[in-house]
């Protein structure tokens, strides 16, 4: 009996099989290499669970391809192996549908609260609420696409600016304010909890030696170009060099919290390193913006002003080890509850130290605050039975990020006037971005000569810090803010000029910084075994 035109004795079809399987192979490798599912704060996409559609052996039940067939049946599974990469799973579809779900009952109980406002079309919270679902699924296609999630978000936010849908003004401007630091404080927490405690002991003194050294120096480098480009005052120059420098924990964390979990960079502390520092860069950052707006601004002692950075450190210190301490003995580690005790803690007592601090007019003490308690509760947590990598509280801050991420850089988006941008200072904009950052990257390698990394190691460290985007998002619309009602030309052109310059870091070095991280990652990280993992 022949088969194909062979004879059934034959394997003709098993070449294929092994084709086949290795072009699926090849593929998926491609397609982790990059994809970035860590966009949306869900670090894991699990494979889509599709039928097996490879092509059976002659003494298999199902028929093996023949010369007659094989054509529609190849191009067939060719086409269903590239596309499935792109389809959710049901795990991850039934999850969205229910935060669709719950964003819908979210709003409706608003609606019933607040009436009017809330309502469509014209409603101000409404138009609020629309923003963040089409950036959502702004953010949604950028991910098809292998971008970052927040860059679809910003380009949702400038479209329905550019549109005449959206507009921010009106009276829920200082509610805009609120979920601007709160997403701050939800991403730089999962960050501290994120941290290895092993890995920072073991590079505490590299640590601290980048946690301040290269963003001192991209800062100088920004404020020093944008002072003789825009013709900038020293004081908007640094405080417009202090926000640009600051890495973005939402690129970073997602990214690096999947690196780790793959093992790559784990023995080494790579992971840990580059989280560590981008949170001790960010609350410097804060710190620095809001010493010298204070300055700026502030008709208060200017004695108070210039204590306010030293200040900011030692609160921020002290209340970031009370929180963590605390989060070690309250709840108990046996509570059926202890999982949204610790949430609801860790997130209303970063909200508080943020807007308390804020209140004082120290505002850097906050987001230190923040970093410094999340890193001692994971600390506690690890000691108790919760590894990093399986911290179901972390993993909660991830759930949250989700609702504010599309809030946050959809706003930004929507506050981008495209067509009122001059071309002229677009370019010298991307020029104040990309020079300082090749600087930070040389000082960052230099810096990294004696350490215990490798050369592949230190090369791609220097890489993963040139992400910008949430501390821009934050902070950028917040210098507006400081002028909008302000009748001097001069500052008003100022903050306008450092939001354009925070909005063509994010569009330029978030995906940049994302795409570096996920392809260079695999390559230059060295993947750690099982037994390496345990120790």
């Amino acid at each position: 009996m022949t088969v194909g035109g062979e004879q059934s004795g034959s394997r003709p079809s098993l070449p294929r099989v092994v084709s086949f399987a290795k072009m699926e192979n090849d593929f998926q490798n491609f397609s982790d290499a990059y994809v970035n599912p860590a966009f949306t704060a869900d670090e894991k996409y699990e494979e889509a669970k599709v039928p097996d559609c490879s092509p059976a052996l002659p003494n298999e039940s199902v028929p093996t391809f023949g010369p007659s067939g094989s054509s529609c049946s190849v191009c067939c599974y060719k086409f269903w192996s590239k596309i499935k990469t792109f389809l959710p799973t049901r795990l991850r579809t039934t999850r969205l549908t229910a935060l669709w779900l719950l964003g819908f009952a979210s709003w409706g109980t608003v609606l019933l609260l607040v009436g009017e406002d809330a309502a469509p079309p014209n409603g101000k919270l409404w138009l609020l609420i629309l923003l963040s679902v089409v950036a959502k699924a702004g953010g949604w296609l950028a991910i098809q696409c292998r971008l970052p999630g927040l860059l679809g978000m910003l380009l949702a936010g400038m479209a329905l600016q550019s549109a005449g849908v959206v507009s921010i003004e009106g009276p829920y401007l200082g509610l805009i304010r609120v979920i601007r630091k709160a997403s701050l404080v939800i991403i730089m927490m999962r960050a501290g909890l994120d941290l290895d405690p092993n890995s920072v002991r073991k590079l505490k003194f590299t640590i601290l030696r980048l946690g301040w050294m290269p963003w001192a120096i991209e800062m100088c480098c920004v404020a020093a170009m944008t002072k003789y480009l825009f013709d900038l005052t020293w004081s908007w120059a640094f405080i417009l060099g202090a926000v640009e420098a600051a890495v973005s924990p939402a690129v970073v964390v997602p990214n690096l919290i999947l690196l780790r979990e793959k093992g790559f960079g784990v023995v080494q502390g790579v992971p840990t390193l580059v989280l560590a520092v981008t949170g001790i860069e960010d609350a410097i950052s804060i710190a620095t913006y809001g010493v010298i707006s204070s300055i700026m601004f502030s008709t208060g002692s200017l004695v108070f002003s210039i204590l306010q950075g030293p200040l900011s450190v030692l609160a921020g210190i002290a209340t970031g080890v009370i929180i963590g301490y605390l989060s070690k003995f309250v709840p108990d580690k046996n509570d059926p509850y202890v999982i949204s005790i610790r949430v609801f803690l860790l997130l209303l007592g970063g909200l508080v130290a943020v807007l308390g601090f804020d209140r004082l007019s120290l505002s850097g003490a906050g987001p230190l605050a923040v970093i410094v308690a999340a890193f001692g509760a994971g600390t506690a947590f690890a000691n108790q039975g919760w590894p990093v990598g399986q911290n179901q509280v972390a993993l909660t801050f991830g759930v949250l990020w989700q609702f504010f991420e599309p809030v946050v850089f959809g706003l930004v988006g929507a506050q981008i006037k495209v067509a009122e941008l001059p071309a002229n200072t677009v370019g010298l904009a991307t020029a104040c971005v990309f020079g300082p950052a090749l600087v930070r990257f040389i000082v960052t390698m230099v810096l990294l000569s004696g350490s215990s990394l490798n050369l592949k190691e230190k090369f791609f460290v220097s890489l993963a810090w040139m992400a910008k985007a949430t501390v821009q998002a934050v902070l950028g619309p917040a210098a507006l803010d400081l002028v909008t009602n302000s009748k001097d030309k001069e500052l008003v052109e100022s903050a306008n000029i450092m939001f354009i310059v925070c909005v063509i870091s994010i569009l330029l070095t978030a995906p940049i910084g994302a795409i570096l991280i996920a392809t260079t990652g695999p390559r230059l990280l060295r993947k750690a075994t099982n037994a390496e993992e345990r120790r």
